[in-house]
């Protein structure tokens, strides 16, 4: 009957590690439709099958990014690809959330690091391309929620990363004492689809993590307890043991130095239970046994 369809909510990236989050949430969410948008169905590089897919469309959760090494794509799919979201999306009169990342600020040490005063200094071209498409969804009229450490079921990068680290250096820089904002990936994705299809919120740009960062040490507890705590290095022993390692040396500046990011505005306009404490579920933890 006329006037009673329901809103729609597509979900860009619907297979991946957070935009499947989204997508689950939002067959959650009661009085919308979920339309989870997938490579295959609507390349964000294909301007007509992405018009197709965003058409009637009143939300967008916009989880679609390369995040690999080769520069190309990175402009192709996360800058271009970005614009022809905004675009779409547009068109049909439909709220855009991005999910970009908090790596838009550089390295820090941050300590409680505020939306409004953090910097936008990227330091690796997959970074710059994250900070191209946020100005892209902001001038647009969207929103941008940018995580740091995003753990959860299916993590290829923060978990193996840690691991990675810790077994090259012989053990944990200053015992793990370094601090990080965190954030689960279900949280993250029910976050997601709050910005997307509540109230519109007073700002534009969110920090997503749990209220309290979380020392390194604890994350290796949270994630393989009941292994023998790893042995305390210096951070010029760590840095001696990765030398001439650029995969490994990123990792020694982003895990070995405080990266805390304030949540006070994120937690003030939404719902998401980021005042607890960060916490793993079962299925997660047996993840990150398998690794």
């Amino acid at each position: 009957m006329p006037g009673t369809s329901r809103p729609v909510l597509a979900v860009l990236g619907a297979r991946g590690f957070i935009g499947s989050r989204a997508a689950e949430a939002a067959r959650r969410l009661p009085g919308w439709s979920v339309r989870p948008i997938t490579r295959e169905l609507a390349d964000v590089r294909d301007v007509s099958a992405l018009d197709a897919a965003l058409a009637g469309v009143s939300a967008v959760v916009h989880a679609a990014s390369h995040v690999g090494s080769d520069p190309e794509l990175h402009r192709l799919v996360n800058v271009e690809g970005t614009a022809n979201v905004a675009a779409a999306a547009a068109a049909s009169g439909a709220r855009v959330v991005y999910l970009s990342t908090a790596a838009v600020s550089g390295r820090g040490p941050f300590h409680h690091l505020d939306e409004a005063d953090a910097p936008l200094a990227p330091s690796s071209p997959l970074s710059a391309s994250r900070a191209a498409a946020e100005r892209l969804v902001l001038d647009a009229g969207g929103l941008v929620v940018r995580p740091h450490l995003v753990l959860g079921a299916g993590d290829r990068w923060v978990g193996p990363g840690i691991a990675a680290l810790t077994a090259a250096v012989g053990g944990l820089v200053d015992g793990g004492r370094a601090v990080h904002s965190v954030i689960e990936a279900g949280t993250l994705g029910g976050l997601l689809v709050e910005l997307a299809t509540g109230p519109r919120p007073e700002h534009s740009v969110f920090h997503a993590a749990h209220r309290d960062p979380v020392p390194v040490r604890a994350l290796v507890d949270a994630l393989w307890p009941g292994r023998s705590a790893p042995p305390s290095v210096s951070m010029a022993q760590a840095r001696a043991a990765v030398a001439g390692s650029p995969g490994l040396e990123r990792a020694l500046a982003l895990l070995a130095v405080d990266h805390d990011f304030s949540t006070e505005r994120v937690r003030a306009e939404s719902s998401a239970p980021l005042d607890r404490p960060f916490a793993l579920p079962a299925s997660a933890v047996e993840w990150y046994q398998r690794l």
